[in-house]
């Protein structure tokens, strides 16, 4: 596997700049041609795995209105099969948590503590969760000298990592509607004036308009505002193409939504996000983390995945 291009000084600086002024960036071929290559083979093989064999850890008891967590992703979900899993999964963590419920409704519960669906989409979509643990060759990604240099700047030299996951899109499937990511989600307006997470994209396959690409709004991280409800087209939107290879980056108050898949193919990205080191992650990667594979990666990466980054018993 060819390793990813490194970035000149000047070059990193600015692009540092540029996503300061628009709130997102784009960086085309970083990763060469073999080396996407063989990493889609792996995302490719373990989406044919998980969609054989889905996520199920169990189940727990029910209580009044479980339905309504479960239902407030309804468009998302791919088919009562996937929402009766979904269902599971929130009973057994809720049993596994020591039957401690969320104590205010769906709408209101941090998007970090909600089971989201793995096939959705009528089935045509699928993510894969935790993908660092279940693919380690794709610790250089997470840990690439140009990422890194961005988080460094923007979120502190003890950035975390608050999610690494695939989106395979999938074809013939509607456009995603506007919103700013998690933590910020949280945060009454006016937002901060700082930055709390980032989200980066590496792009396994081509991102175009028409396979349902990434639209930002640009300048919008400035606003301090949360975007209009909806999917319809806004002032300053533009759409974050690129070849496969290339790297997607956007702050977490940036307007953003994904676009409509109207080709005959699914389009793949590799979803890393960082946050601020005092930021709840969107997926706890330490739990399934193996002293195995835990010897294969860095010091930092392991930092980033949740290792003496939480708060300690003291006593």
């Amino acid at each position: 596997m060819t390793a990813a291009r490194a970035l000149a000084p000047d070059e990193a600086q600015a692009l540092r700049n540029r996503l300061a002024e628009d709130g997102f960036v784009v960086i085309e071929g970083l990763l060469p041609k073999d080396t996407v290559r063989e990493l889609k083979a792996l995302v490719d093989a373990r989406l044919a795995y998980e969609r054989e064999h889905p996520f199920d850890p169990g189940d727990g008891p029910a209580a009044p209105g479980d339905e309504r967590y479960c239902g407030e992703y309804g468009p998302f979900l791919a088919d009562k099969e996937e929402q009766a899993r979904v269902m599971r999964r929130i009973r057994a963590d809720r049993a596994r948590e020591f039957n401690t419920p969320w104590p205010v409704p769906p709408e209101e519960v941090c998007i970090s503590f909600f089971h989201i669906p793995s096939i959705f989409d009528e089935g045509r979509s699928q993510r894969i969760f935790n993908l660092i643990n279940k693919e380690p060759a794709f610790a250089p990604l997470i840990e690439h000298p140009a990422v890194l240099d961005i988080m460094d700047a923007e979120l502190g030299r003890d950035a975390i990592l608050l999610d690494v996951s695939v989106n395979n899109v999938g074809a013939h499937t509607d456009s995603g509607g506007w919103h700013i990511d998690s933590p910020i989600t949280q945060v009454p307006e006016p937002l901060p004036e700082f930055t709390l997470a980032i989200q980066t994209v590496w792009m396994l396959d081509d991102f175009t308009a028409a396979n349902g690409a990434t639209h930002v709004v640009r300048g919008s991280h400035l606003t301090r505002r949360k975007p209009p409800k909806g999917k319809g087209p806004l002032e300053n939107e533009v759409v974050l193409e690129g070849p496969a290879g290339s790297l997607a980056i956007w702050l977490s108050q940036t307007w953003h939504r994904h676009g409509a898949n109207s080709t005959d193919a699914a389009r793949t990205g590799v979803i890393a996000q960082y946050g601020r080191a005092w930021v709840k992650p969107f997926v706890d990667l330490r739990t399934p983390l193996t002293a195995e594979t835990a010897a294969r990666f860095s010091p930092r990466l392991r930092y980033m995945m949740g290792c003496n980054a939480n708060a300690p018993v003291r006593g």
